[in-house]
């Protein structure tokens, strides 16, 4: 029996902890974390080849109002480009998803000013959000 349910193997690991990346391997069990470092082959029920790629840990996002572009942009491309795995909308009060229809362009007009996002933007994609 394999000591790990999944091992990713010789990818170039940033582990968060601010020393310099290095290239190893991760062992899961149990869908965590049970080692970082140089795992011997066949102790896994499942490889998955990291070579030539980056295995970081996952990083999250807060209040990057996305309330509307995740209508036309469900992705958060912007986000997921950077590396970012979860994103949290809709926690400081200052977005507009959901919104009343009646409001919806009060809404609209404030992020133009605070956030600097287009209004031709906004429109497009403000549907459904009340």
């Amino acid at each position: 029996m394999a000591h790990y349910d999944r091992v990713i193997r010789g990818g170039m690991i940033v582990d968060g902890s601010r020393l310099p990346r290095f290239r190893g391997d991760i062992g899961i069990k149990d869908g965590r974390v049970a080692e970082i470092g140089h795992i011997g082959a066949g102790e896994a029920d499942e490889t998955i080849d990291a070579g030539g790629l980056i295995v970081r840990r996952a990083s999250s996002t807060c209040t990057p109002h996305y309330d509307a572009q995740l209508f036309w942009d469900p992705y958060c491309s912007l986000s997921s480009w950077h590396g970012i795995t979860s994103v949290v909308i809709g926690n400081c009060g200052f977005g507009f998803a959901p919104v009343r229809p009646a409001e919806r362009e009060r809404a609209m007009m404030s992020m133009t000013r605070v956030e600097a996002i287009p209004m031709a933007s906004m429109k497009a994609g403000m549907t459904g959000t009340g």
